[in-house]
Protein backbone atom coordinates (compact mmCIF):
# COMPACT_ATOMS: atom_id res chain seq x y z
CA UNK A 1 0.00 0.00 0.00
CA UNK A 2 1.65 3.36 -1.07
CA UNK A 3 0.97 5.81 2.07
CA UNK A 4 2.89 9.22 0.97
CA UNK A 5 3.57 11.32 4.24
CA UNK A 6 1.24 14.32 3.72
CA UNK A 7 2.32 17.52 5.27
CA UNK A 8 -0.82 19.41 6.94
CA UNK A 9 1.05 22.71 6.56
CA UNK A 10 3.24 25.16 4.67
CA UNK A 11 5.36 24.18 1.38
CA UNK A 12 8.66 21.88 2.16
CA UNK A 13 11.52 21.79 0.32
CA UNK A 14 14.38 19.87 1.22
CA UNK A 15 18.31 19.18 1.39
CA UNK A 16 19.80 15.79 1.71
CA UNK A 17 20.92 14.21 5.18
CA UNK A 18 22.91 11.85 3.83
CA UNK A 19 21.51 9.48 5.90
CA UNK A 20 22.86 5.80 6.23
CA UNK A 21 21.07 3.28 3.98
CA UNK A 22 19.58 5.95 1.55
CA UNK A 23 21.25 5.62 -1.25
CA UNK A 24 20.28 2.41 -3.28
CA UNK A 25 16.98 0.54 -2.98
CA UNK A 26 15.39 1.84 0.12
CA UNK A 27 12.97 -0.15 0.92
CA UNK A 28 14.76 -3.41 0.19
CA UNK A 29 16.29 -3.68 3.82
CA UNK A 30 14.32 -1.34 5.42
CA UNK A 31 12.62 -2.90 8.47
CA UNK A 32 10.06 -0.62 10.02
CA UNK A 33 10.22 0.40 13.19
CA UNK A 34 8.45 3.36 15.84
CA UNK A 35 9.80 6.86 14.75
CA UNK A 36 12.37 8.07 17.02
CA UNK A 37 10.48 10.72 19.14
CA UNK A 38 11.28 13.23 22.43
CA UNK A 39 9.49 14.30 25.41
CA UNK A 40 9.20 17.47 23.10
CA UNK A 41 5.71 18.66 22.35
CA UNK A 42 4.99 19.69 18.92
CA UNK A 43 4.74 23.81 19.63
CA UNK A 44 8.40 23.44 21.33
CA UNK A 45 9.64 21.17 18.09
CA UNK A 46 7.41 23.91 15.99
CA UNK A 47 9.17 26.61 17.69
CA UNK A 48 12.94 24.98 17.75
CA UNK A 49 12.22 24.34 13.85
CA UNK A 50 11.21 27.82 12.95
CA UNK A 51 14.64 29.08 14.44
CA UNK A 52 16.72 26.35 12.31
CA UNK A 53 14.40 28.08 9.48
CA UNK A 54 14.93 31.76 9.82
CA UNK A 55 18.89 31.01 9.33
CA UNK A 56 18.35 30.71 5.71
CA UNK A 57 16.17 32.14 3.02
CA UNK A 58 13.94 29.78 1.46
CA UNK A 59 13.61 27.50 3.86
CA UNK A 60 9.80 26.49 5.93
CA UNK A 61 8.67 24.55 8.42
CA UNK A 62 6.23 21.65 8.31
CA UNK A 63 4.43 19.31 10.02
CA UNK A 64 4.33 15.43 8.77
CA UNK A 65 2.16 12.28 8.71
CA UNK A 66 1.91 8.74 7.59
CA UNK A 67 3.86 5.97 7.82
CA UNK A 68 5.81 5.66 4.39
CA UNK A 69 8.66 7.63 5.88
CA UNK A 70 9.30 5.25 8.61
CA UNK A 71 11.08 4.96 10.93
CA UNK A 72 12.73 8.05 9.83
CA UNK A 73 9.71 10.25 10.63
CA UNK A 74 6.36 8.98 11.80
CA UNK A 75 3.52 10.92 12.82
CA UNK A 76 4.02 14.67 14.13
CA UNK A 77 7.62 14.91 12.80
CA UNK A 78 8.46 18.32 12.63
CA UNK A 79 10.72 19.03 9.30
CA UNK A 80 12.66 22.11 7.92
CA UNK A 81 12.54 21.97 4.23
CA UNK A 82 14.55 24.56 1.83
CA UNK A 83 14.54 24.72 -2.06
CA UNK A 84 17.03 23.01 -3.95
CA UNK A 85 18.13 23.09 -7.98
CA UNK A 86 16.28 20.15 -9.72
CA UNK A 87 19.86 19.82 -11.44
CA UNK A 88 21.84 19.56 -7.68
CA UNK A 89 19.07 16.43 -7.07
CA UNK A 90 21.18 13.19 -6.57
CA UNK A 91 19.94 9.74 -5.35
CA UNK A 92 19.23 8.97 -1.62
CA UNK A 93 17.81 13.00 -0.95
CA UNK A 94 14.60 13.35 0.74
CA UNK A 95 12.59 15.29 -1.36
CA UNK A 96 9.65 17.11 -1.24
CA UNK A 97 7.06 17.03 -4.15
CA UNK A 98 3.26 17.68 -5.47
CA UNK A 99 1.92 14.90 -6.28
CA UNK A 100 -0.85 14.69 -9.19
CA UNK A 101 -3.76 14.88 -6.37
CA UNK A 102 -2.08 17.59 -5.19
CA UNK A 103 -1.09 16.45 -2.07
CA UNK A 104 2.80 17.38 -0.52
CA UNK A 105 4.88 14.11 0.04
CA UNK A 106 8.32 13.88 1.26
CA UNK A 107 10.15 10.24 -1.04
CA UNK A 108 13.67 9.45 -1.28
CA UNK A 109 15.04 9.52 -4.53
CA UNK A 110 15.81 6.23 -6.33
CA UNK A 111 16.95 7.09 -9.83
CA UNK A 112 17.10 9.54 -12.35
CA UNK A 113 15.14 8.30 -15.64
CA UNK A 114 13.69 10.17 -18.60
CA UNK A 115 10.77 11.16 -17.57
CA UNK A 116 12.00 12.38 -14.06
CA UNK A 117 13.23 10.86 -10.46
CA UNK A 118 11.56 7.76 -9.43
CA UNK A 119 10.96 8.15 -5.47
CA UNK A 120 9.81 5.38 -2.80
CA UNK A 121 8.80 5.72 0.61
CA UNK A 122 11.41 4.18 2.84
CA UNK A 123 8.00 1.77 4.49
CA UNK A 124 6.58 1.28 1.44
CA UNK A 125 6.84 -1.65 -0.75
CA UNK A 126 6.37 -0.36 -4.49
CA UNK A 127 7.64 3.09 -5.97
CA UNK A 128 5.39 5.72 -6.46
CA UNK A 129 3.81 5.77 -9.62
CA UNK A 130 4.44 9.58 -10.25
CA UNK A 131 7.91 11.14 -10.59
CA UNK A 132 9.88 14.24 -9.40
CA UNK A 133 10.65 16.60 -12.02
CA UNK A 134 11.65 20.23 -11.84
CA UNK A 135 7.47 21.08 -12.18
CA UNK A 136 6.56 19.26 -9.35
CA UNK A 137 9.83 19.68 -7.14
CA UNK A 138 9.66 21.54 -3.82
CA UNK A 139 13.02 20.69 -2.20
CA UNK A 140 14.85 18.02 0.56
CA UNK A 141 14.51 17.91 3.68
CA UNK A 142 17.11 20.05 5.72
CA UNK A 143 16.08 19.31 8.97
CA UNK A 144 13.67 17.15 11.40
CA UNK A 145 12.35 17.69 15.03
CA UNK A 146 10.57 14.13 16.59
CA UNK A 147 8.01 14.97 18.81
CA UNK A 148 5.63 13.25 21.60
CA UNK A 149 2.57 14.60 19.78
CA UNK A 150 1.37 16.52 22.45
CA UNK A 151 1.04 20.08 22.25
CA UNK A 152 3.19 21.64 24.85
Amino acid sequence: MNRPILFLYGVFTLVGLGLPGCAGDPAASVVPKPAPSTDVGKLRAWQDAEKVAARAEGRETVVGSGESMMPIYGENTVLVLTKINYADLKPGMQVAYVNEAGHRVVHVLLSLGVNGWRIQGLNNEEEDTERVTRYNLIGVVYASFATDGDLK
